[in-house]
């Protein structure tokens, strides 16, 4: 082989050497930095140069509406930028109450409401006006900016912060950080309308140039001034002077009473007062039946599961409230509906599943008494009669809450926040409130429904109705009245899981972020939670277990307390081991399996069945011991009597409570048990104040006007769906 040939093959390898030794190097700066260039990769998608905050900030820092459509608007947005370039203390103030750069988006405080009152304080020579706008980040379509989220949610690895704006996951466990509610100060002269417009321009402006495009959104029931805007129409002051009225008549009738008390005690005349209408109002007659107790009523432990029940139904409730409104750290709420508590995540669906059992229970043991006695009377006006009784016992105290809400509740707080919540809550009030009335309220739509818990008064009217006829046939004819609640009680299984499994909804109504967002858009409230054919098996459960109830006392059968709260443990562990299965749902990503979902939705409302059964057979033969004592108490007896009151305002006074927030909270579990506390005491003091002023002498009157027939218990007039368990005879549930 040739010199020069040798010479070129040596060049050659040296060349192939060079570029190996330079790929290894490379390929090592690519190990060393991995996800940096994978970052860099993906920053090839338009992304901005400055940070969202600095894009708000160059769209907001000169911000006025002096080019609005409206003439007045504009002549005020003249006058303030006059007055702001002169530094005039008005104009200033108007200018520092609303903040032009966002902070804390990436932790989830998508709420910029600036000062309030600063800005609505504003009355001279322009008055100043609140706006809570809405903007939505529209990133450009077909652009990929998604990226892979742990569960950890402060771990967000290398990914560019724009990324966590606009890729963030559409998951329903997250808070959408590419939505933002920023409240402005703006001239009264200027409508929601010339905002909005006015926004809309700047934010094209500053954001058409990064290819983003941004939707503003301004509603005229989010602007606010400091007057009250809300209109005194005929209906408030109607509503205004009958609640007036009654608290005069109750005033009246106690002076009344005291007056007859002190002339009784100086004529040494020991005579019962005689009863009148005005008697029936005394505030002294009304406290003594809140705190009378009859202890020889075996029923009396149902006060204190109700009171526990109820307390862990406002907890929940708080919990929802809060999350509706503005927080800082939506990590918090993220962090829940990730990891729970599960009880929580799956436990709410069926909470009220142990009153609709109760009631079947009280049903069953006051009814059964009276259609056992002889009656010269037809059929129909024995079946009629306890259903009349029980809608006219409910509908006084539900009245006054549903006038209260669709007429005053507006009128008594103030906020940025306020007339979205409450002129809301009143409108719905004032239009279908004759769903309440008529106890159809679960069949329409969510959206349409006075009052949240309305549902649940409904679904208990329309199950009593069927209960009724159940008891009446089995206390005429046992065989048939067993084939019947049978034949219901395998219907009520039935039906969620065909339904269920022939629609293709959810087994579970899931708590989502949509849903903390706004309850009433939630769609699974229309379709599984609400209607009663989807959650009859309690109530049916409960009238099988009083008639279980008396066939056990009728054995004399009894069990060793080691048995009792041996079983007791066992089967509330099973219930609630079932219960949380339904926690799988969460999951992320996870497929969809009819049968699934199917089986869940009809398991969910029997897991407390097994359990109830075990606690009223156990009580009702052997009792419960030092346990049994807890809920006899009879502070636990007095807070029961005020369940149905309590279930009426607690939602109302929570939306008072949170309605009137300035500024995002800090939510914590501290801060939802503070809150829940104080707010807790409210409720129940206003419900002492509803018992005392309207349920308990209306229930009196009740009492009167059926008073001519004597097969008439008092029990049944007094029981109501979670308010009172009825009295019985002590032939039935007296403990051996």
């Amino acid at each position: 082989m040739s010199r020069p040939s040798i010479l070129t093959i040596a060049l050659l390898a040296s060349l192939l050497l060079t570029v190996l030794f330079l790929s290894a190097e490379s390929a090592g700066a690519h190990v060393g930095v991995g996800n940096h260039i994978l970052e860099h990769d993906a920053a090839k998608e338009p992304i901005p140069d400055l940070w969202l905050s600095d894009l708000f900030y160059r769209a907001l820092a000169n911000f006025t509406l002096w080019q609005a459509d409206g003439e007045a608007c504009r002549r005020q947005s003249t006058m303030y930028k006059e007055h702001l370039s002169n530094h005039t203390s008005w104009a200033v103030r108007m200018q520092e109450s609303w903040n032009r750069y966002p902070v804390g988006i990436l932790s989830g405080n998508t709420y910029q409401m600036g000062v309030y009152d600063e800005c609505v304080d504003i009355k001279y020579p322009v008055k100043g006006q609140y706006c809570l706008s809405e903007i939505t980040l529209i990133p450009p379509a077909g652009r990929n900016y998604s990226f892979k989220r742990t569960e950890d949610l402060d771990d967000f690895g290398n990914n560019h912060a724009w990324k966590t704006i606009l890729g963030w996951g559409n998951y329903e466990d997250q808070v959408p950080r590419n939505i933002f509610n920023l409240g402005i100060c703006i001239p009264e002269a200027c409508s929601a309308l010339d905002l909005q417009t006015s926004l809309q321009s700047e934010f094209d402006e500053k954001f058409s140039p990064e290819q983003f495009k941004t939707i503003v959104k301004v509603d005229q029931i989010k602007c606010r001034v400091r007057e009250d805007m809300y209109p005194y129409d005929t209906s408030y002051y109607l509503t205004y002077w009958l609640f007036s009225l009654l608290v005069l008549i109750c005033c009246g009738a106690t002076l009344h009473h005291i007056i007859r008390i002190s002339y009784q005690q100086n004529t040494s005349k020991n005579r019962e007062l005689s009863s009148s209408f005005f008697h029936e109002f005394s505030l002294i007659e009304s406290t003594k039946t809140l705190l009378k107790i009859d202890k020889d009523n075996r029923l009396n432990a149902f006060y204190g599961l109700k009171v526990i029940f109820m307390l862990i139904t406002m907890c929940g409730h708080k919990f929802f409230v809060l999350s509706l409104n503005p927080i800082s750290n939506s990590k918090f709420i993220e962090n829940v509906c990730l990891n729970g508590p599960f009880l929580l995540l799956t436990g709410y669906m069926n909470g009220v599943d142990k009153f609709f059992i109760i009631s079947g229970i009280t049903a069953y043991l006051t009814l059964s008494q009276e259609f056992r006695k002889p009656k010269n009377e037809p059929s129909w006006k024995t079946l009629s009669r306890p259903i009349i009784q029980r809608i006219i016992r409910i509908l006084p105290a539900y009245f006054a809450v549903m006038a209260f809400t669709a007429h005053i509740l507006p009128h008594l707080g103030d906020g940025p926040l306020w007339p979205q919540k409450s002129w809301e809550e009143a409108e719905i009030c004032r239009n279908y409130w004759w769903t309440n009335t008529l106890f159809i309220s679960n069949f329409v739509d969510v959206k349409y429904q006075c009052l949240i818990i309305s549902w649940y008064l409904s679904c208990d009217i329309q199950f009593f109705i069927i209960g009724v006829i159940v008891i009446y046939v089995y206390t005429k004819h046992p065989k048939y009245g067993l084939t019947l609640i049978s034949a219901i009680i395998f219907l009520s299984i039935s039906v969620p899981f065909i339904v269920t499994l022939t629609t293709g909804r959810k087994g579970i109504a899931k708590i989502t972020i949509p849903y903390l967002i706004y309850t009433r858009n939630l769609i699974s409230l229309n379709e599984s939670y609400r209607p009663s054919y989807m959650r009859a098996t309690p109530f049916f459960s409960g009238i099988a277990i009083g008639f279980l109830i008396e066939k056990v006392k009728e054995k004399k059968v009894k069990f060793s307390q080691i048995v009792v709260h041996s079983g007791l443990i066992a089967t509330i562990t099973m219930s609630i081991s079932a219960q949380t299965y339904g926690t799988v749902f969460y999951e992320r990503d996870r497929p969809y399996y009819p049968l699934e979902h199917a089986l869940y939705s009809t398991i969910s409302h029997c897991m407390w069945v097994i359990p109830s059964v075990w606690i009223a057979v156990c009580y009702f033969t052997s009792g419960f011991g030092l346990l049994e004592h807890l809920f006899l108490n009879k502070f636990f007896v007095i807070m029961g009597k005020l369940s149905y009151p309590v279930l009426l305002v607690n939602m109302t006074v929570m939306l008072i409570s949170q309605s009137s927030q300035r500024s995002p909270v800090h939510m914590s579990l501290r801060y939802l048990l503070e809150t829940f506390v104080y707010d807790t005491f409210i409720c129940y003091l206003i419900a002492i104040i509803l018992y005392l002023v309207i349920d308990e002498p209306f229930a009196k009157l009740t009492k009167k006007l059926f008073a001519h027939r004597e097969s008439i218990s008092p029990s049944i007039m007094k029981e109501t769906p979670i308010e009172k368990p009825a009295t019985c005879s002590t032939k039935t549930v007296k403990k051996n």
